[in-house]
Formats: C-alpha cells, structure tokens, sequence
C-alpha cells in the first residue's frame, strides 16, 4: 500500500500565503487587502527560510 507523504510546513506556509494574495484581489477595502498582502509575504518568507 502506498502512501503519500504529508505536505512540509513550508508547502502548507507557501499555500497559506497564496490563499491570502486570491483573498485580498476581492477585497474592496484597500487597507484590509494591504493587511493580507502583507501576511501573504510573511507567509512566503517563513515558507522559504523552512525549504532551505
């Protein structure tokens, strides 16, 4: 039987931060799609500091 290694943290970081970018595209209010960008490239950056 086979089974599939669960995603790293870092794949489930760099998920996270993607779901925040398609998030804060539909958002209205700038300031609260500014918060997720900025989340989104926290996200991205601690994704790669765990793959390396």
């Amino acid at each position: 039987m086979s089974r599939t290694k669960p995603p790293s943290r870092a794949h489930k970081l760099a998920q996270e931060a993607k779901n925040c970018l398609t998030i804060a595209v539909a958002q209205k209010d700038p300031a609260f799609a500014g918060d997720l960008i900025d989340e989104a490239i926290r996200l991205a950056a601690r994704a790669r500091e765990l793959a390396a």
